[in-house]
């Protein structure tokens, strides 16, 4: 079946963990996780390249069924073809390729799913909920952009890029040239779902793109059928906490998209009224800027000032750090996968201070916890110290697992 809990799922995840960091080498560079990165690698080529001026247009071609792209024949064929022409080395993690393949049919071939009083088998692609169906959608796709966009001769100086289902090029050529290429596309490819559009505007994931006399503007795009003024939906969590971060993300991505100083100090206008309508008071908005200014060195731009020159360095630093959360995320995976890091939680009433309470429990656990007589402090396990709110009995009395090996000794 398709639900989290059965064995299908655990396999995708399995095959997702060895599969997905080697379809990441050979196509670095061309996916992006999110819109931040998609806007460094385009700033940078045009910055390198110089070939982005008033007649060049943008190219999106998104692919609606991208879940159940192919019948799972082909999808294997796909599979066969990355190991043989891309990866060209017989094991990935000491697992030979062709027992990758017979496990990935086990997973196509047995997915189930329950509707309506029947049991259904998918024919196509495979459940949303899995990573690993990205994954196999994604070396799939990795045929057709090469046969068709990338390796063209057209294409060999052209910015392009995917995320998910969604490609995104530019183009300085003529349009009958663009025109052939999509149709010989469309042809090769008649069983996926084309949408295209060839304009100087449009938008791109959340970001509003336009090619301004040759010079690129962009910046958040809200859309027009979504209710305004809403923050993240929490539920059995701490939603200040939530919400603070959220904040900060969202401030953070407004910098990085927003090229004229102008919209960034309107996106931030409209962050703050979100907050003020969802019932946070103004002195928690005007904390939580005032950190954010001050983390990234800005202070001058909590008085809406609308210096275009040093607006520029800001976001030069925005995006620069980008790579600094990058290693510290790669940092915290590599802690967690050696079980040297782990998670702790625990209620918090609102009435004593937490970070007294947090360097407490700390002390207690470094004299409590042994491991080869020596404590959690010389063996130089990190903890992260969460505080989380119940809201409902259930939850209050339920037992969650330890997170660490180490505190399962201690129960």
């Amino acid at each position: 079946m398709t639900s989290k809990n059965s064995p299908t799922y655990a396999l995708g995840q399995f095959l997702d963990r060895i599969l997905r960091h080697a379809i990441d080498i050979h196509q670095q560079g061309r996916i992006y996780p999110n819109g931040s990165y998609f806007l460094r690698e385009f700033h940078d080529y045009i910055q390198r390249h110089q070939r982005f001026s008033a007649t060049t247009k943008f190219v999106t071609i998104t692919i609606s069924n991208f879940y159940h792209l192919v019948p799972h024949n082909l999808m294997i064929n796909a599979l066969s073809d990355f190991f043989l022409n891309y990866y060209n080395l017989p094991r990935i993690e000491n697992i030979h390729y062709t027992k990758i393949l017979q496990l990935t049919k086990l997973f196509l071939y047995n997915n189930r799913f329950y509707y309506d009083g029947k049991i259904y088998r998918l024919n196509k692609g495979g459940p949303t909920t899995s990573r690993f169906t990205e994954t196999l959608a994604n070396i799939y796709l990795l045929g057709m952009e090469n046969n068709c966009l990338i390796n063209h001769r057209s294409m060999q100086n052209e910015f392009y890029g995917r995320y998910q289902n969604q490609i995104f090029f530019t183009w300085n050529q003529s349009l009958n040239e663009l025109e052939e290429i999509l149709h010989q596309m469309k042809l090769q490819y008649n069983h996926l779902d084309f949408h295209i559009s060839i304009e100087k505007q449009l938008t791109f994931l959340d970001i509003y793109l336009e090619n301004r006399h040759g010079f690129l503007y962009s910046r958040v795009h809200h859309e027009q059928n979504r209710q305004r003024y809403t923050l993240p939906y929490t539920s059995n969590e701490n939603s200040i906490r939530i919400h603070s971060h959220w904040l900060r993300s969202s401030l953070i991505r407004a910098v990085r998209y927003c090229t004229a100083v102008e919209d960034f100090h309107y996106e931030r206008i409209y962050l703050e009224m979100s907050y003020l309508a969802n019932g946070y008071s103004y002195e928690f908005i005007k904390k939580h800027l005032q950190h954010f200014f001050l983390q990234f060195g800005a202070k001058e731009f909590q008085q809406f000032v609308l210096d275009q020159g040093l607006y520029e360095k800001f976001r030069h630093r925005l995006f620069n750090f980008m790579s600094e959360q990058r290693q510290h995320i790669q940092k915290k995976q590599e802690s967690f996968k050696k079980n040297r890091r782990f998670h702790l939680s625990y209620i918090y009433d609102n009435i004593s201070s937490k970070s007294k309470f947090n360097k407490q429990l700390r002390v207690i656990l470094s004299d409590s916890v042994k491991i080869k007589n020596a404590t959690f402090e010389n063996s130089k396990l990190q903890l992260d110290i969460t505080t989380k709110h119940q809201y409902s009995l259930n939850a209050l009395l339920s037992h969650q697992r330890p997170s660490h090996p180490i505190l399962n000794e201690m129960i």
